[in-house]
């Protein structure tokens, strides 16, 4: 009889079909998670990237040597529109273990792991088939966006901040300070909460507004008080890229087929005539939240990711709906589909990277030849070089041989019609590095920005700089070096 009242003594096939779904989608999401966690290398082009930005601020502090957000010629040396908190989430792995790919991983990979606790702790108190419904929405969900589930870019930890905001919803300070460090990782991040703000506005009304807004301007403001992370630098490179930016149309179908699969978790039992109101309410503003997210997944660069911070409180919504009926307890399934679609290329993606840290570790033992701060790493003309490359400069610039150019942010000035190249000429005619490491047999400097135009990053007043005043002097395995030919 206690198993009966609990609605887990002889579940019904469809029952069955959705605890089935949810084992496959974690099946799913822990075999992507576990490859990535052991691979030594990095997903994507930015992660390396924002990896060295917080380790080479955490190396010069506190002077702030190496500041996280600093302008060249009025332009970004090597950030990104990113806050600081995602600069500095990867720190506490590269503390414990110490410098290395691996371990700059580990925190947004037990983000994940956190998320689902968190949720889980939130629904813990619901009839067990409608948490079972919610869990696997945000499982099925974050198996369908993997591997940006657990990349070391902002993304997974904002999921986890605004899994904490739930947990947390019934204190306006705790989702204030939640808000506010999810705003220091990306601008409009406070739109995830939105759900959370609805409710609890329509509980407590304005006496909750003042000490939340209060709490998450705290919670924001208060990594710029730290030296080398500067306000102004900050707002400045984000007004930049972001309002240089221009919107295109080949993100639409991805983002707009990612959307619908999240909304008919909730529409489809919404559809229902027999829901409490504040069911009803808080489903509407998540499906709002939802359409709202749309509009940043759809710039250059951009992607259905960025609803990824959103599945804690769809997995909410499914709970309080409460779904029944064929057509609503089995609307999670086509997020399945997407997971089924995505994971051999994600898995693809991981053992085409298996070698990779082989050549990273190459340069470095290459750049353990001069003294620290006079080799860096250079681009040769195909995209799997250039990837090749932003790992083995995370790898140097964990060992005391930081960066010196970066090609990643080329990318990101030029969709502002910046050719940011030219600052770092200066840099080649004066010998300021002395010997660089190319992909051996690449053209040096000729990659093209593939991930956005397909122009070339490196402008030609670079590129003639560079074999005007550098030679190549031997070759090996992976790379060629170079050096400069001043005769000093």
């Amino acid at each position: 009889m206690a198993g009966a009242r609990l609605g887990l003594a002889r579940p019904t096939a469809r029952q069955v079909m959705v605890l089935a779904g949810l084992a496959l989608a974690g099946a799913v999401l822990g075999v992507e998670w576990w490859r990535n966690l052991r691979l030594d290398a990095y997903l994507d082009h930015i992660e390396g990237n924002i990896v060295i930005g917080g380790w080479l601020w955490w190396a010069n502090w506190p002077t702030g040597g190496a500041p996280i957000y600093a302008l060249q010629d009025g332009y970004a040396q090597f950030a990104n529109i990113y806050g600081p908190l995602a600069y500095l989430a990867a720190l506490p792995g590269l503390w414990l273990c110490g410098p290395g790919i691996v371990a700059s991983k580990l925190p947004a990979g037990l983000a994940l792991l956190a998320t689902i606790g968190l949720t889980a702790y939130r629904l813990r108190r619901a009839a067990p088939m409608t948490v079972v419904q919610g869990m696997f929405l945000l499982v099925a969900g974050f198996a369908a966006l993997s591997p940006m589930s657990f990349w070391t870019r902002a993304d997974p930890f904002e999921a986890l901040l605004v899994a904490g905001g739930l947990a947390a919803a019934a204190s306006p300070i705790a989702v204030g300070l939640c808000i506010g460090l999810a705003v220091n990782c990306k601008i409009h991040a406070f739109l995830y909460f939105l759900p959370v703000l609805w409710e609890l506005w329509s509980r407590r009304g304005r006496r909750a507004a003042p000490l939340l807004i209060a709490a998450a301007l705290a919670a924001f403001l208060t990594p710029f008080l730290l030296p080398g992370i500067s306000l102004h630098d900050y707002l400045a490179i984000l007004a930049q890229q972001v309002g240089g930016r221009t919107r295109g149309d080949a993100l639409l179908l991805p983002v707009a087929a990612y959307g619908i699969a999240f909304a008919l978790p909730v529409l489809l039992p919404l559809c229902r005539h027999a829901l409490p109101r504040e069911a009803r309410h808080y489903a509407v503003a998540t499906l709002i939240t939802l359409a709202l997210i749309a509009y940043p997944a759809t710039f250059p660069g951009a992607g259905p990711y960025h609803f990824l911070p959103l599945l804690p409180v769809l997995a909410e919504a499914r709970r309080r709906l409460a779904p029944t009926g064929v057509g609503s307890e089995f609307a999670v399934f086509p997020l399945l589909f997407f997971a089924a679609v995505t994971t051999p290329i994600a898995l693809g993606q991981l053992a085409e990277r298996q070698d990779w840290h082989a050549y990273a570790a190459e340069a470095l033992a290459l750049a353990r030849e001069a003294p620290p701060g006079t080799v860096d790493i250079g681009y040769g003309d195909n995209k799997r070089s250039y990837e090749i490359a932003q790992l083995a400069k995370a790898e140097l610039s964990l060992h005391g041989y930081p960066r010196a150019v970066d090609a990643q942010i080329l990318m990101e000035l030029r969709k502002t019609g910046v050719d940011g190249s030219r600052r770092w000429i200066p840099y080649l005619t004066d010998c300021r590095v002395r010997r660089w490491l190319l992909p051996r047999g690449e053209a040096p400097f000729a990659v093209n920005s593939y991930f956005y135009d397909n122009g070339a990053v490196f402008g030609p007043a670079f590129r003639d700089a560079f074999t005007a005043s550098y030679r190549p002097v031997r070759d090996r395995g992976h790379f060629t070096v170079w050096e400069c030919v001043d005769g000093r």
